[in-house]
C-alpha cells in the first residue's frame, strides 16, 4: 500500500480511460491517421481540468500503439533551447527501444511527442518556448500531445497552435464512473468501503479522478477495518465545489446560521468570498431594494478588509466576515425561487488570463530602465507606451531598440501586438539578428588603411642620421 495508487492503477490502453469516451475515440482515430501515413493535423491537444485523464491517456496511447515517448512536464526546463534539443529534435529523427531495438517511422514505428501543462511556459526561464512549441506543430514528423489545462491562454500567444492542431476537451468525471473505479480498486486492494466513504470522497473530489483515487488511499493507508466515521476524515478537503455550496446557503437558502458554518467549513478568505459575492449577487436578488441592502454590506466588509491590510490587525475580517455571510444572507427580502447557475469571479479568471501579459510587460520595462536609467515604475508608465507606438511606425526605431534592449521574439511580439510565430515577427527578428552580427563584425575587426595611404603618409628616414619623433 505504500505505492501510489494513482500510478499503480494509471491506464494501460486508451479504453481503461473512464470519463470521456468521445474525446479518447478521437484521440485514438487521430493515431490511427498516423499509423496510416501522416494526417492532417499533426498535433492534438488534450484540455480539461485537472485530474480528468489528460496525462493518462496520452501515456495509454503511446502504450498501446507501442509508440516510443518523449515527454517534457513542468519540472523541465522548457525554453526555446530545451523544446529544440528534446522535442523537435526527437519530432524528426528515429529512435532505438531500452532494448537497443531500431525503430523506423517507415515500418509504422513512431514516438509520441508529449509536452505536459503546456500553457504554464511564461517567464525568463521558458524564454522563447512558445515559438519553439508553434515549430514543432508546424514541421513535426512524430505524432505530438499537448496538455494543457487552459487553452485560451496558449493558444492566445500563437495562430500555429489555434488553428495547426486538434483540440478534444476532457470533462469533469460522472459520480456514478468514480464510483465504479473506486470500487474495483477497493476490491482488488481486499477493503471494505463502505457506502458513506466512498459518497464523502466522490462528493469532495468534484469530478478530479486523481483527487479521489488519492483520497481513498489516504483513508485506507494503515486502516484494516474501515468505519463509516472514516468520512469524516475527508470532509475537511478543499474544494470548488465548496464556495458554490456557500453561495447556494448565503444567496438562495436564507439561513445565516447554515451559511456561517459552510462559511468555517470553506476556510477561503473574506476577499474571495467578496468577489464570489459581488458576482453572483445580482444573479440571485432581483429586487432593487435587495440589491442595495447586499451591496452596502459589501461595500462595509471592504471597507474592514482595508483597515485590516492597512493596520495589520486581522481581527477586523471577523467583521467583513459578518457583512458577507450575515448581512448579505438578510439582506433578501423573500425568498428565492428556481435554480441559478452561479458564476466563478470574472476578475479572478481575468487576473489570471492577464498573468503573461503583465510579466511580459513589466519584464520590457525592466529592459528599459536598465536602458534609460529610470525607475521600472517610471518606465512602465511614461516611457512604454510611447516606446510602443514608435515601435509600431518605425521600422529603423525597432531595428535599433532590438539590439540595444536585447529584445526577444516575444517581446517583440508583445509591441507589435502580434503572434510569436507571425511573418512580420519572424523577419523582423531575423534582419536584427544579421544587423547584429555585422556590428559585431565590423567592432572586432578595425578598418584597415590602404597602401596608398600609409606610404604616403611616412616620411623617408633621414640617410646619415636617426629620425627625431617631429620629423614623422
Amino acid at each position: 500500500m505504500a505505492d501510489d495508487w494513482t500510478e499503480l492503477y494509471r491506464p494501460k490502453r486508451l479504453a481503461d480511460v473512464v470519463g470521456n469516451p468521445k474525446a479518447i475515440n478521437e484521440l485514438r482515430q487521430w493515431a490511427l491517421s498516423w499509423e496510416e501515413g501522416r494526417p492532417e493535423r499533426r498535433a492534438v491537444v488534450l484540455m480539461g481540468p485537472p485530474g480528468v485523464g489528460k496525462t493518462s491517456a496520452a501515456l495509454a496511447l503511446a502504450n498501446e500503439f507501442n509508440w516510443g515517448l518523449v515527454e517534457m512536464n513542468a519540472s523541465d526546463q522548457r525554453n526555446a533551447d530545451a523544446i529544440k534539443r528534446v522535442a523537435l529534435r526527437g519530432s524528426r529523427s528515429e529512435t532505438f527501444t531500452d532494448e537497443g531495438e531500431f525503430l523506423s517511422s517507415k515500418d509504422g514505428r513512431r514516438k509520441l511527442i508529449v509536452l505536459d501543462e503546456a500553457d504554464n511556459i511564461f517567464g525568463r526561464e521558458d524564454s522563447g518556448g512558445i515559438p519553439a512549441i508553434a515549430e514543432l506543430v508546424a514541421n513535426t514528423q512524430q505524432p505530438v500531445v499537448l496538455i494543457v489545462n487552459d487553452f485560451y491562454e496558449l493558444s492566445r500567444k500563437s495562430a500555429a497552435i489555434k488553428n495547426g492542431t486538434l483540440q478534444l476537451k476532457l470533462s469533469r468525471v460522472q459520480a456514478g464512473t468514480m464510483r465504479n473505479v473506486l470500487r474495483r480498486i477497493a476490491l482488488d486492494q481486499g477493503l471494505e468501503v463502505p457506502q458513506r466513504v466512498f459518497e464523502t470522497i466522490i462528493e469532495n473530489s468534484n469530478g478530479d479522478m486523481r483527487a479521489a483515487i488519492r483520497d481513498l488511499q489516504a483513508v485506507a493507508e494503515g486502516n484494516v477495518e474501515m468505519g463509516e466515521d472514516d468520512a469524516f476524515v475527508l470532509e475537511s478537503r478543499m474544494s470548488v465545489k465548496s464556495m458554490y455550496d456557500l453561495m447556494r446557503d448565503v444567496l438562495h437558502e436564507g439561513d445565516s446560521t447554515r451559511a456561517r458554518r459552510t462559511q468555517m467549513n470553506v476556510d477561503e478568505p473574506p476577499e474571495q468570498v467578496m468577489m464570489w459575492l459581488d458576482e453572483n449577487v445580482p444573479l440571485e436578488y432581483r429586487d432593487p431594494e435587495d440589491l442595495w441592502r447586499a451591496y452596502e454590506h459589501l461595500s462595509r466588509a471592504d471597507i474592514f478588509l482595508a483597515r485590516a491590510t492597512r493596520r495589520q490587525y486581522f481581527g477586523l475580517w471577523a467583521y467583513a466576515t459578518d457583512h458577507n455571510i450575515v448581512g448579505v444572507c438578510s439582506a433578501k427580502s423573500r425568498p428565492s425561487r428556481g435554480w441559478v447557475q452561479y458564476r466563478f469571479p470574472s476578475y479572478i479568471m481575468k487576473m489570471s488570463r492577464s498573468k503573461a501579459y503583465r510579466a511580459m510587460r513589466k519584464g520590457i520595462a525592466y529592459k528599459i530602465s536598465a536602458y534609460t536609467h529610470t525607475s521600472t515604475r517610471r518606465s512602465a508608465q511614461d516611457v512604454l507606451p510611447y516606446l510602443t507606438e514608435l515601435f509600431r511606425a518605425d521600422r529603423e526605431f525597432r531595428l535599433a531598440m532590438i539590439s540595444a534592449m536585447r529584445l526577444t521574439i516575444e517581446e517583440v511580439a508583445f509591441l507589435l501586438d502580434k503572434k510569436v510565430d507571425a511573418a512580420e515577427v519572424k523577419q523582423l527578428m531575423q534582419e536584427a539578428e544579421r544587423s547584429r552580427a555585422t556590428g559585431e563584425k565590423a567592432a572586432a575587426s578595425p578598418p584597415q588603411r590602404a597602401p596608398e595611404e600609409e606610404k604616403k603618409e611616412r616620411r623617408p628616414e633621414p640617410k646619415g642620421k636617426q629620425a627625431s619623433l617631429f620629423e614623422y
